[in-house]
């Protein structure tokens, strides 16, 4: 019935800069809303093309799904975001549209608050950080060579302190200066990596296990759901699931699960085969067998796990900032120390 839908799927990794985040937001807020109203998406499209801003995008839209695109690759011609455009992907089935708006509207409104959250917590710590990289750059060419040379003939404990200090500030950019190249060649590597190797490196990568854990679990939370109440069976809601490769760890888990099943495993037991799954997942399949009290629980999961990783970005945001000065301090304490110590010492001797 859905063969066509279950071709494995995968959009081009190269294309337009995607609209603004602000401006994407506002179309599925206006978008939904009318949706809600009883609106077809023709129409929804058209009084949503009212608002000057949002004409060009409705009417790519309108031009891509007249012609017959997929509603999916329409989003992608008209430049949404791919975490916007795989998330639509499955609407096709269950035809909520309304409700798959308010969700993509709810993940980009997350993305943009807590980005804007980031950059206001950092912004001057990361000020004051590349103040304290200059400042620090400065004493060690011309103010803590003259006191070396000052104190170098005798071996007392203020010598040894002033090359302690050196050393550790010397330590302290060379570690920040790892730690950036470290995240850039993450970020640049991580994407082209083979999957398995990929795989394996977010299951020994703590921060990386949790956030990749919250995220697979959400999105097959949400979409299994979505499916379940379009009326697939189980087994066809997974398969469906299995066909969009853009979600490349959330396909690879659907497949390990088909192959589970297809071994005469339950579900219940075909889920461990996903060490990612979160166990508040695996348990739902556990001790729930009805089809329409799986759909309850997996709605309310999914609600709760959207609720718990926005509680974990808030509290590492809160603890980013303090880190951060913490830091700053103890360099400033160095370099106070650096300067201050030697001339103590040098004016004892007048």
């Amino acid at each position: 019935m859905h063969l066509a839908l279950l071709q494995k799927t995968k959009w081009p990794r190269f294309r337009d800069p995607p609209l603004p985040v602000s401006q994407q937001i506002l179309f599925f807020k206006r978008c939904s809303h009318i949706l809600d109203k009883g609106y077809p998406l023709h129409d929804a499209l058209q009084m949503t093309g009212w608002d000057t801003k949002l004409k060009s995008t409705c009417d790519t839209l309108t031009q891509h799904l007249s012609a017959g695109d997929p509603i999916q690759e329409a989003f992608v011609k008209a430049r949404f975001s791919l975490s916007v455009t795989n998330f639509l992907y499955f609407s096709q089935i269950h035809h909520n549209l309304s409700r798959s708006f308010q969700q993509c509207k709810a993940m980009l409104q997350m993305k943009k608050d807590y980005k804007e959250k980031f950059m206001k917590v950092i912004r001057y710590p990361v000020f004051l950080f590349v103040f304290l990289i200059v400042a620090c750059t400065i004493l060690q060419k011309t103010v803590i060579p003259n006191f070396v040379h000052l104190f170098e003939g005798k071996k007392d404990g203020t010598f040894h302190l002033i090359v302690i200090l050196m050393n550790v500030m010397n330590g302290l950019g060379i570690l920040v200066l790892l730690t950036a190249i470290l995240f850039m060649a993450i970020m640049i590597i991580l994407p082209r990596m083979p999957f398995k190797k990929k795989l394996a490196f977010y299951e020994r990568i703590s921060i990386l296990k949790m956030y990749q854990s919250y995220s697979v679990s959400f999105l097959f939370t949400t979409h299994l759901h979505s499916l379940l109440q379009a009326g697939l069976p189980l087994k066809d809601a997974i398969e469906m699931i299995n066909g969009n490769e853009n979600y490349e760890l959330l396909s690879h888990y659907c497949n390990e699960l088909l192959i589970e099943l297809s071994n005469g495993k339950t579900f219940a037991q075909a889920i461990y085969s996903c060490p990612l799954f979160r166990p508040e997942l695996t348990n739902i399949f556990h001790h729930t067998n009805d089809v329409e009290a799986l759909k309850d629980e997996l709605e309310l999961l999914a609600e709760f796990l959207m609720e718990y990783l926005s509680q974990k970005i808030s509290t590492w945001l809160h603890v980013i900032q303090p880190a951060f000065f913490i830091i700053i301090a103890t360099v400033i304490i160095l370099i106070y120390a650096s300067i201050m110590l030697p001339l103590y010492q040098w004016m004892n001797q007048i």
